[in-house]
């Protein structure tokens, strides 16, 4: 289990304490003014010596006035030199200056082999150290995570501990499945003649379903950036690439045996009768396996019909409009084969080649339509990443008022050309112009200050994963936070960890938390996601390990009276005038 993006998460948010006041929303700029971002190079090597003089710039093809001209010159700073904001807020502020460069390093654990983690880890380190500056600030993400879950700062002595403590983070071709995985395997046994282990519609379910987890994230993490900023975000991807998975109605059709059986229950065919736990005839005899097979059923036919080809050009397109660009390097460097050479038999080498190339192809399509670059053909990685430096150390920042003064939404496009013969210029596509709505939104939240619970409560939020993503993630456990389990028809009325933060309403929550033995006890209490209390009690309690002395603080909540939503649990608990509050989101469902 990859659990090293969470104790950096967690590491630099105990550098940066919350400050008791919080800062109102950024308001986005003006109506109609636009920044751009340019880079210029001739012979592949920036250009440092262009003027305002030197650029046309359109939009939709109509000449823009070029009002603000600045060029950036980033001098890399001495790692002991960088600064911390002081609070998460101050940095989701500081992310916000177009001025300041902002990094996200995104490793797609899913499409990475352990081989390829170890490699990488040492050049993401130097280009770290190569590249930022003292203003600059970087976050790291993988699909685990929700991009609100990212923590910016300057120092990267967290995260690159992180790398070198946990390189084993990459899950690719790994023999271990998770627990979603698992599941996949319980409902599509392999059929006889098939390898033994895992058949070819589980091994199918897994390799979309991870490649559809992955993109999600990304398209999260575009979205995320577009509300926080209007400058350009790096987003620097390790991956081996996607195979772009297209709807396949193969998959959906139902097993058979060599004589014409079906080999898996139909789809919908009620439960047979049986005895069930307690000696007594019913029709689901096996309510948690028939749950399974209903959820595998479902996936099924959902996995079946993605195209994550289309997904992938609705990504740039999206990563155009909120000016984010994607650097992707492959760590394997020059690659002979795709495929591992066991355990299973590799396929044949045209097919194999022709699956290498579709994986380069996707790192090479996402990063050239978003303006970024794509680093191939070099067992030199840490060369690679210092194109990657070089390109981001000297850039011109444009602003221009757009003569197009609608506040229509739509997208409109951006041409920036480079007078001087030679010159290559790389610039964002176009952007999405602000809606009467959403202007007259951002106007009335920047004069709403948000209050500190409220916002503490948003970051717990925050940490629930999305439904694609969480299912079958175990969570793991912060610093600090309590443990969480549960019981109901999914678990045989067993109280078993909690994997994740996703519960139906069927479930009882038992949350506990270690104490010291005359620290005063807790309270609770069930918050909406706007924080207002609701009527559901949380019954606090305590009690003691007999075989340790361990002394353990207990929360136990019951989800039926819940709808369907995001609901936060809220411990609190005084020792004199000093108040510790502790939040955990959930979510639960229908």
């Amino acid at each position: 289990m990859f659990e090293f993006a969470r104790i950096v998460s967690v590491a630099l948010l105990v550098v940066l304490v919350q400050s008791p006041s919080q800062q109102p929303p950024r308001f986005r700029g003006g109506t109609n003014v636009v920044r751009v971002d340019v880079f210029a190079t001739k012979g592949g090597v920036p250009v440092q010596d262009l003027t305002a003089a030197d650029f046309d710039l359109l939009e939709d093809n109509v000449p823009q006035k070029i009002d603000t001209f600045e060029h950036i010159v980033i001098d890399p700073a001495r790692p002991g030199e960088r600064i911390d904001p002081a609070s998460v807020s101050q940095a989701t502020q500081l992310a916000g200056d177009p001025r300041r460069r902002v990094f996200v390093i995104y490793l797609d654990i899913e499409h990475v082999d352990v081989t390829g983690s170890y490699n990488i880890k040492e050049p993401l380190i130097d280009f770290m150290n190569q590249v930022m500056s003292n203003d600059d600030l970087v976050g790291l993400m993988t699909p685990e995570m929700g991009p609100q879950q990212i923590t910016f700062g300057r120092k990267t002595d967290v995260i690159e501990r992180g790398l070198r403590d946990n390189w084993i983070w990459g899950r690719r071709d790994s023999i271990i499945p998770d627990e979603h995985e698992r599941l996949y395997d319980m409902c599509f046994p392999p059929l006889p003649g098939e390898p033994a282990g895992e058949s070819r519609v589980a091994r199918e379910m897994t390799a979309r379903r991870r490649e559809r987890m992955v993109l999600d994230s990304l398209h999260d993490l575009t979205r995320h950036m577009e509300a926080i900023r209007d400058g350009r975000t790096a987003v620097v991807t390790v991956s081996d690439g996607w195979v772009l998975y297209r709807p396949d109605p193969s998959l959906t059709i139902p097993r058979t045996t060599p004589d014409g059986k079906n080999v898996d229950p139909l789809p919908g065919t009620p439960p047979p009768v049986g005895v069930g736990p307690r000696g007594v005839l019913t029709e689901r005899p096996n309510a948690a396996e028939d749950a399974d097979r209903t959820t595998c059923d479902k996936e099924r036919f959902a996995l079946a019909n993605i195209d994550d080809a289309q997904y992938l050009k609705d990504l740039y397109g999206e990563a155009n409009r909120a000016n984010v660009s994607f650097y992707t390097i492959d760590p394997r460097g020059l690659v002979v084969f795709d495929s591992p050479m066991g355990p299973a038999p590799p396929p044949p080498i045209t097919v194999d080649m022709a699956i290498l190339k579709t994986r380069h192809d996707s790192l090479a399509t996402l990063a050239i339509n978003t303006d970024g670059m794509f680093l191939l053909g070099s067992n030199d990685l840490h060369k690679q990443l210092r194109r990657i430096a070089d390109d981001l150390t000297s850039y011109y920042l444009m602003g221009y008022y757009s003569t197009n003064t609608k506040l229509d939404g739509r997208f409109r496009t951006i041409k920036v050309r480079a007078k001087p013969p030679g010159v290559e210029v790389r610039a964002r596509t176009g952007y999405r112009a602000a809606s009467i709505a959403e202007v007259n939104a951002a106007a009335k939240a920047a004069d709403t200050v948000v209050p500190e619970e409220k916002a503490a409560i948003s970051r717990a939020l925050g940490a629930i994963e999305t439904d694609a993503r969480a299912r079958g993630r175990t969570t793991a456990r912060g610093p600090g936070e309590p443990r969480v389990f549960h019981r109901g028809p999914s678990t045989g009325n067993q109280m078993q960890p909690a994997e994740g933060r996703i519960f139906p309403r069927s479930d009882r929550l038992h949350l506990e938390q270690e104490a010291a033995t005359g620290t005063p006890g807790w309270q609770g209490a069930l918050l909406d996601r706007n924080g207002t209390k609701t009527p559901v009690p949380v019954a606090a309690g305590e009690r003691t390990d007999a075989a340790t002395g361990q002394r353990w603080l207990t929360a136990d909540i019951t989800l039926a009276p819940l709808g369907g939503g995001d609901y936060v649990i809220e411990l609190t608990s005084t020792a004199g005038t000093e108040q510790k509050r502790t939040l955990v989101a959930i979510r639960v469902t229908q």
